[in-house]
């Protein structure tokens, strides 16, 4: 019996034995690090850098000019609808007036004619500026 007594004893006194592959990631020493892993990393940090980057660059190149466009468009529109909303007031207070002094069938036309020649002149005008 003292044999087994010893047997115990040894197995109490010896290290355990571990594997080679928990030994990295247990303990004080840092984990091992694959050549995979490492172009992982690599892939994901280069990922992350394009992604930043195109972002700032879209936002750049892409959203602020068409926010100032819009914004543009968005001030024209509501300055030609005022216009249009105003042009139709006075045509009808100029179409009264005119009604007294000449008739409705003159007066109709004389401020449709007026209408109609503004129009004309200003898109011709616009037309000039743009062709330069």
């Amino acid at each position: 019996m003292p044999k087994d007594e010893d047997r115990t004893h040894e197995e109490k006194s010896a290290p355990a034995a571990t594997d080679e592959s928990s030994e990295g990631t247990s303990g004080g020493s840092p984990p091992r690090v694959t050549v995979a892993d490492a172009l992982a990393d690599f892939v994901q940090m280069f990922v992350d850098y394009v992604r930043q980057e195109t972002d700032d660059l879209v936002k750049e190149k892409v959203v602020r000019p068409a926010q100032k466009a819009g914004q543009v468009v968005a001030f024209a529109l509501a300055a030609a609808g005022v216009l249009f909303l105003g042009v139709g007031f006075m045509s009808a207070a100029a179409l009264l007036v005119l009604a007294d002094l000449m008739g409705w069938t003159a007066a109709l036309t004389l401020v449709g004619l007026v209408l109609i020649a503004c129009a004309g002149g200003f898109t011709y005008l616009r037309m000039k500026r743009m062709q330069r």
